[in-house]
């Protein structure tokens, strides 16, 4: 058994089991050059929701992993955490509660800023983000993918993933 699956209850639902394995794969993705948001992974991710190169990617990681686990993501603009948030909000999949496999959205002043995808609830709520910081403080504009711990103080809401 390996750690993370012990992190799993087994009521967790396999959507969100593989969402929560796939997430944590990107752990340590880095952009090269630093501060560039760019690297061949992090480009790949961006071009397949139609944004620029070189833009910011939380949103684009995200649709990644949901993605390649065959939950449903925005349609249009998925590079966008408002646009998360409001195709969230149209299909009814917005919450208040998190869930492992579910996304988590920041925002300040009700826009949605960061997203990542939740990947244990307790005893501490941890997440998995693109374009953080490695360390600590919330960074919404960051170089890695890594594991945090949630800021709950910032979070707008939580989007439950469907196939």
């Amino acid at each position: 058994m390996t750690v993370l699956a012990a992190w799993l209850d087994s009521s967790v639902p396999e959507l969100e089991q593989s969402i929560v394995r796939r997430a944590m794969r990107d752990i340590g993705i880095v952009e090269m050059p630093p501060g560039s948001n760019r690297s061949p992974t992090i480009d790949e991710y961006v071009g397949a929701v139609g944004s620029p190169v070189g833009s910011r990617w939380c949103a684009a990681a995200v649709a990644a992993w949901w993605r390649d686990c065959g939950a449903g993501v925005p349609g249009i603009d998925g590079g966008s955490c408002n646009a998360w948030k409001a195709w969230a909000e149209r299909e009814r999949s917005w919450s208040n509660e998190p869930y492992p496999g579910s996304a988590v959205v920041y925002g300040r002043n009700g826009v949605a800023v960061h997203i990542g995808v939740i990947v244990r609830v307790s005893p501490v709520l941890l997440s998995v983000e693109g374009n953080t910081s490695i360390a600590g403080d919330f960074d919404a504009d960051g170089l890695a993918v890594a594991l945090k711990r949630v800021d709950v103080a910032r979070v707008l809401g939580y989007i439950a993933p469907r196939e």
